[in-house]
């Protein structure tokens, strides 16, 4: 499910039982270490060198090497020669197998076709993880010259088309203190607007526009091109046509896959 990680205002946990600091300090230390580094590898564009890890992570070698032995052990890292190390298999069947269990995905990934059709965009669908973003689906014009965002990179809330399009579910004034001053602006405009607009990246301009499903899920489509090929004009059509698919794509979950407090109460 798309899973809005976001922590409540009184800062306790999805339970309502203790804080989420609390929550992470009982985390075992190496496991949180064996994660840093799988994010490490995950997010890296290429294979990643031992030092570079341990910079990365801020470990020792040694225990950057202790833990890279045990996920290589379970098959989640795999040395690639000349001391750099990669994702393993035994990760990647977890990430298919999650990816595969998503009940919505076949519908996102409809939605992304029809929206590259009518726009000649790269269409992507981000989820939102605690103060970041993660897309986790593109679909590509077949053109020499695109942009995409890369699957799976956490990126802030702000510096994203479909974090500032999620920030703006939110009431004026709910949470405002959340959002950096710089980012207000552009996150009130996305209230009006019914998307979000973001340049920031030289050379590239994304549009987005939030699902709004409910609940806990929380998620946002969006598109991506060359800023010479998205003039404000071009913006303020295509904006209008991401929030139409968005909300086409919020009322088809809605329809078709039980929400997730109805699958509490089932197993209850």
């Amino acid at each position: 499910m798309m899973v809005d990680m976001n922590v409540p205002k009184d800062g306790r946990g999805p339970s309502g039982e203790g804080s989420v600091a609390e929550s992470r300090d009982a985390v075992p230390s190496s496991v949180r270490k064996a994660f840093a580094l799988i994010e490490e590898l995950v997010t890296a564009p290429a294979p990643v060198r031992l030092h570079e890890l341990a910079r990365a992570t801020g470990m020792t070698k040694p225990t950057t090497h202790r833990l890279l032995r045990a996920l290589y052990a379970i098959g989640y890292v795999r040395p690639v020669g000349s001391g750099q190390y990669a994702v393993g298999p035994g990760l990647i069947s977890v990430a298919a197998a999650t990816l595969g269990g998503l009940k919505e995905r076949p519908l996102v990934h409809r939605t992304l076709t029809q929206l590259h059709e009518r726009t000649g965009l790269t269409a992507s669908y981000a989820m939102r993880w605690g103060d970041s973003v993660v897309v986790i689906d593109n679909v590509e014009p077949d053109q020499a010259y695109r942009v995409s965002p890369r699957l799976g990179v956490r990126t802030p809330l702000t510096d994203s088309a479909a974090g500032l399009a999620i920030l703006a579910t939110a009431a004026p004034g709910d949470r405002d203190d959340e959002i950096p001053p710089a980012s207000l602006a552009a996150v009130d405009a996305a209230r009006g607007d019914g998307y979000a607009v973001d340049t920031s990246q030289a050379g590239v301009c994304a549009v987005a526009a939030p699902v709004r499903i409910g609940g806990p899920l929380a998620g946002a489509l969006m598109v991506t091109g060359l800023s010479f090929g998205m003039s404000p004009d071009s913006v303020r059509v295509i904006g209008p046509l991401v929030a139409e698919q968005a909300n086409a794509l919020a009322a088809t979950v809605r329809a078709t896959i039980p929400a997730v407090s109805d699958i509490e109460e089932d197993t209850a």
